[in-house]
């Protein structure tokens, strides 16, 4: 499966049962079919760019504040709502292993803002050791060598070397040029004092076992190119990516890219890849410095939920203005807790309707149970008068959970009561 977390396409921008997959040796290219000119005026790019589309652009929604409040609620009635880091990835992984049986890669475009370090780390929870297990990231931060035919390698050298040597190596000398490259071209980790969160990510995926790739275009490319326009420099720098990957991957692989966010809409790099290949993109939300809460709710801890396009989702994180007070508390059932075992006993303050497990109930300051099976519910707990929560539900094998949500405060209040 391919995951693509994804940067901004602003024009400033700097650049279980089946077997695990095998990864490929990133200083092995699988092929190395020559690569077009590099495009000197607009007519040019236009014509690479088309002839290098293998996907159909599609144009979807845009994933506005009411659009995302709407797809929000629609998820949690019809149970779609995945809360939690483990049955996130466990959603991926499965997904990603469909793919794979058919022979096909599986791409997950994950797209994030550049201002928001907690969406790296987001990246890197759902793909390093604890994640669903991608076999290669490909990082839009670090820059791709490249291969353009009218172009002098001095001229397109990237990360490529130093990055790849990271993964197979890990020496310290191939850790310090990923350093230096990302002080001396990344501003914007550089202005909102994440510099190190980009090799301490590289480190974590290659102790992982996930091959690195590098994929923006390197900055004197960038500037030679130009003269194309904006917008067709941004489809270029996509291309630039994928004809990089499309060097060094052997299909069928589970891929983790990081780019910005517009990057990895169905008009953007997901027109470069393979065409056979399941291709997800995942929306982050969240931890960013400044700004409204894109929804208005409180979460207890992450949520994935779809939203309208194809194949399209928004992961919204429990960060910032969107993160919930959550106190959580495990204990033993007792005796007499019998009757409540595989329940979930809720309580609300003020009256809130609950979606939880495919089922709505309304709740107040008496008890509600509701039965629920073993495993993580996303839960979304709506309030006329207060804010409200989203989050999961942990309900443990013989046992039950006690929730209560004071959405006023913006709270929620876990019991976990395991059986014996």
């Amino acid at each position: 499966m391919l995951v693509v977390a994804a940067c901004s396409r602003e024009p400033s921008s700097p650049s279980a049962d089946a077997a695990p997959a095998q990864v490929a040796d990133a200083a092995a290219p699988a092929t190395e079919k020559p690569w077009p000119a590099l495009p000197e005026s607009p007519e040019d790019a236009a014509g690479v760019l088309r002839d290098h589309t293998r996907r159909a652009p599609r144009s979807e929604p845009a994933l506005d504040r009411a659009r995302l409040q709407s797809s929000l609620g629609k998820s949690a009635e019809k149970d779609e709502l995945v809360a939690g880091w483990p049955a996130i990835a466990a959603l991926l992984s499965a997904r990603a292993e469909r793919a794979m049986k058919e022979g096909r890669s599986s791409f997950v475009l994950f797209g994030t803002h550049h201002d928001a370090p907690a969406q790296l780390t987001a990246f890197r929870k759902l793909t390093g050791p604890l994640g669903y297990g991608p076999t290669h990231a490909v990082l839009e931060q670090f820059h791709a060598t490249g291969r353009w035919s009218n172009v002098e390698a001095r001229e397109q050298a990237g990360d490529t070397a130093a990055l790849e040597k990271l993964g197979r190596d890990g020496d310290r000398a191939a850790l310090d040029a990923v350093i230096a490259s990302q002080r001396d071209h990344n501003h914007t980790a550089w202005k909102y004092d994440y510099l190190e969160e980009l090799p301490a990510l590289a480190a974590t995926l290659r102790a992982s076992g996930v091959a690195l790739h590098s994929c923006d275009m390197p900055t004197a490319l960038q500037a030679r190119a130009r003269a194309v326009g904006d917008v067709a420099l941004l489809g270029l720098r996509e291309l630039h990516c994928a004809l990089a990957l499309g060097d060094r991957l052997r299909a069928p692989a589970k891929v983790a890219m990081l780019w910005g966010a517009s990057h990895a809409g169905a008009d953007a790099a997901q027109r470069f890849l393979p065409v056979e290949a399941d291709v997800v993109s995942v929306q982050l939300f969240g931890g960013r410095p400044e700004g409204e809460a894109p929804v208005s709710v409180k979460l207890s801890e992450p949520v994935l939920f779809p939203v309208p396009g194809h194949d399209r989702f928004v992961l919204l994180l429990a960060e910032g203005p969107l993160a919930a007070r959550v106190d959580r508390a495990r204990t033993q059932a007792e005796a007499g807790d019998a009757s409540r075992l595989g329940k979930l006993v809720v309580t609300g303050e003020p009256e809130v309707e609950l979606h939880v497990g495919g089922k709505t109930a309304r709740v107040g300051d008496k008890p509600v149970e509701i039965a629920l099976g073993a495993g993580h519910h996303g839960f979304l707990a709506q309030s006329r008068d207060a804010l409200s929560i989203a989050g999961g539900v942990p309900m443990p094998e013989h046992g039950f959970v006690e929730l209560h949500l004071e959405s006023r405060a913006g709270s929620a209040r876990f019991v976990v009561h395991r059986g014996r």
